[in-house]
């Protein structure tokens, strides 16, 4: 009886193993390509929800109060009241924290508002040359509006 001494692979095995490699590279790398630009749509999203939440809370406190409360990140309708329709007057006391009078975290620098207009992650303060077309997906040169009057926070999907 004669015993094999195969102690390694041959060539055409590591070539096989180095096709099916290059195979699978060749399809999870397109998947993972956008997912910094995916998660950053992401967080503005969810960020968006969270300032109309907290816009629908401040004003569902404001028809069922009477006297003076405290509203979104530390605001006191004595101090800094409200519109005539229940709404914050604005966001944020300046350019550089635009939503700190509803939302608490807002020193990362991730939002900035130029003019009315403001400006997330994803759309990188209006500079972003990510532009796909997507509806519903803030991009590009898309950018948040806030209507002190109707108390929305809505994108505007630009072409």
């Amino acid at each position: 009886m004669k015993r094999s001494t195969h102690s390694g692979f041959t060539l055409i095995e590591l070539i096989f193993v180095i096709v099916i490699i290059g195979v699978l590279s060749a399809v999870a790398i397109p998947k993972f390509a956008n997912l910094t630009d995916n998660s950053k749509i992401a967080s503005e999203l969810a960020t968006a929800s969270s300032v109309q939440s907290a816009l629908d809370a401040i004003h569902g406190e404001w028809i069922t109060n009477t006297c003076a409360f405290d509203w979104g990140n530390g605001q006191n309708t004595a101090t800094n009241p409200l519109n005539a329709t229940g709404y914050p007057t604005a966001l944020g006391a300046s350019n550089a924290t635009p939503l700190n009078y509803i939302l608490k975290n807002t020193e990362n620098g991730d939002w900035v508002q130029v003019g009315t207009k403001y400006y997330g992650p994803a759309t990188k303060n209006g500079t972003s040359t990510k532009n796909r077309n997507i509806a519903n997906k803030p991009e590009g040169d898309d950018y948040w509006d806030y209507n002190a009057t109707a108390g929305t926070f809505i994108l505007h999907d630009t072409p």
